[in-house]
């Protein structure tokens, strides 16, 4: 499984090679605002997730394990 970060980076790297091959710079906005919005997609739900674990977490280690994954 990926960490958040490393999905955040794939997704730009991928949205950057389509930029360059894109021709046209109204596609290349319309593709920046979908990326961006799957961008915010992915922080937000890894956040969300985030939270569930660190509320089912009963001790400090438990909180050090899921923040440091």
């Amino acid at each position: 499984m990926m960490s958040l970060i490393a999905q955040l980076c794939a997704l730009c790297a991928m949205s950057a090679l389509i930029q360059m091959v894109l021709p046209d710079h109204g596609a290349k906005g319309s593709l920046r605002v979908i990326c961006g919005l799957m961008m915010q997609y992915l922080t937000l739900s890894g956040l969300k997730n985030l939270g569930v674990e660190l509320a089912a977490q009963q001790d400090l280690a438990g909180i050090l394990s899921c923040l440091m994954k």
